[in-house]
């Protein structure tokens, strides 16, 4: 899990001592971070299992010499807080907090009512920590306003009266620290792994065509409207 106070090893490189969080040797700025929750290492809290899909990101932003473009566009030497974050968490937990990364990767296991009888045994009801589910009858509902998709309700069911229906990953976009922070801006939908790369490769395109001196992706989206991004994403949503 990448902790609050310090930079942890990301995909490709690594960064422990916070000194060279603030005055990093130019060889340790990639111009991108790829930060990843304790999914892969085993966590039980998973939602969704995309092996690879990190190192995969990594790859994609590689190719897109971010460093080298940072440093066209930035007047001094380049820091950490210029590169461009992505952070995937395999659940709702969110522990690598991609609610602040320019692009947040959040797991999801949407659960859907089967025609299987229901035993009423309320396991669903009880492992829920949202309250987004109720036993209404012979069959349990769902409340699509509280899930937040993490499939606990999915586990437990043992009679498939409820099982996984759309899986993938949540996006957010945008999200920042600093002097003046927002949370990620959420798209509509859950996404696979073919539509969360295109939508990637979108926002760094855009990123690359719009940033202004090391801005985040967050300050671009404000500066221009949220709606000028997440329009050029629409033909990919599901």
């Amino acid at each position: 899990m990448v902790e609050s106070d310090s930079c942890e090893p990301l995909p490709g490189g690594s960064r422990t001592d916070r000194n060279h969080c603030f005055a990093p040797k130019d060889n340790e700025v990639r111009g991108y971070q790829v930060e990843t929750c304790a999914g892969p290492r085993g966590c039980p809290n998973r939602a969704i299992v995309c092996e690879g899909l990190a190192e995969e990101i990594g790859e994609r932003l590689a190719k897109q010499d971010l460093k080298s473009f940072l440093k066209g566009i930035i007047r001094g030497p380049l820091k950490v807080h210029h590169e461009l974050r992505v952070s995937v968490s395999d659940c709702p937990n969110a522990c690598s907090r991609p609610q602040i990364a320019d692009i947040g990767l959040i797991g999801a296991r949407h659960p859907i009512v089967t025609g299987e009888i229901c035993n009423g045994c309320g396991a669903c009801v009880e492992t829920c920590r949202e309250a987004a589910i109720a036993l209404t009858g012979d069959s349990p509902t769902v409340d699509p306003d509280r899930c937040l998709a993490c499939g606990k309700c999915i586990t437990v069911c043992p009679t498939g009266t409820l099982r996984a229906g759309r899986n993938g990953y949540r996006i957010l976009l945008g999200g920042k620290l600093g002097r003046h922070p927002r949370l990620g801006t959420e798209l509509p939908g859950i996404f696979n792994k073919a539509d969360l790369l295109k939508i990637i490769d979108l926002c760094v395109d855009y990123y690359k065509t719009h940033c202004v001196e090391g801005e985040r992706l967050g300050e671009i989206m404000s500066r221009n409207g949220e709606e000028d991004l997440v329009k050029k994403i629409i033909p990919v949503t599901p």
